[in-house]
């Protein structure tokens, strides 16, 4: 860098740190350095290792990683030898050590399993609105949520809200009382539901004439989707070209 920068006669610092890769302040360093400096880069100091809270532990890992222990137990094993740190270092380190000297590959979150206790009833989401909304008798419903439904709803009050909606517009659309659509809007079109109200609202003729006639577009809809699925199964596997005119 000296001899490139005596070459351009001590002046363009911005050339030499573009051609050497190197920022302005370390290029304007190095071109002024002393010949006895130059020679000091070769005596390369010795650093003091930081001494880290795994440091006491690594070869613990290692040896029971040789002898095929379950990660899970030498994660606890070491935790009860009096390890500080947090669970995700101790974590990282056993993974590591396992993939780059055993070639061992540990799933996702093979830590920690989360689970609720004996004494807990567990009733998701989806589950509560399968049953609001099943209304074949044929069809068994969940018996843990049927159970607890008064609860949920004692818990929740907007179940029973949307409970209500849900059998009001099933019993309109299935019935055979076209005029009832009109209550169902007048009644809804202010509640939680208004912007499904205004669907109905936008397409009033064909929802209450799917209400006036037993006929649907079911079997239109249903060869029409057909039809799509073995276009898109053809195109690309039997290497359809278009024909060109």
């Amino acid at each position: 860098m000296q001899r490139r920068w005596a070459d351009l006669g001590g002046v363009g610092i911005e050339v030499i740190s573009k051609e050497f890769s190197i920022s302005l302040p370390t290029t304007r360093k190095y071109v002024h350095m002393t010949a006895e400096e130059i020679a000091e880069l070769d005596n390369i100091p010795a650093y003091k290792k930081r001494k880290t809270v795994m440091d006491d532990y690594i070869n613990i890992i290692y040896k029971m990683l040789r002898d095929k222990i379950k990660p899970e137990f030498i994660m606890s094993y070491v935790v009860k030898m009096g390890y500080s740190g947090s669970w995700a270092t101790l974590e990282n380190y056993i993974k590591l050590l396992a993939k780059n000297n055993f070639g061992r590959r540990f799933s996702r979150n093979w830590v920690y399993k989360y689970s609720y206790s004996d004494d807990y009833t567990v009733i998701k989401r989806n589950e509560i609105l399968k049953y609001m909304t099943t209304k074949n008798p044929k069809t068994k419903k969940n018996e843990t949520v049927e159970r607890n439904f008064e609860i949920i709803k004692e818990k929740y009050p907007i179940i029973a809200v949307l409970k209500k909606i849900y059998d009001d517009f099933y019993d309109t659309i299935m019935g055979n009382a076209p005029e009832k659509l009109h209550c169902f809007v007048d009644c809804y079109k202010d509640s939680v539901i208004s912007g499904f109200v205004d669907g109905i609202l936008n397409d009033f003729r064909p929802v209450k004439n799917a209400v006036s006639f037993k006929e649907s577009n079911g079997f239109v809809e249903g060869n029409n989707n057909k039809f799509k699925l073995i276009k898109r199964i053809l195109y690309g596997r039997a290497n359809l070209v278009p024909c060109k005119v």
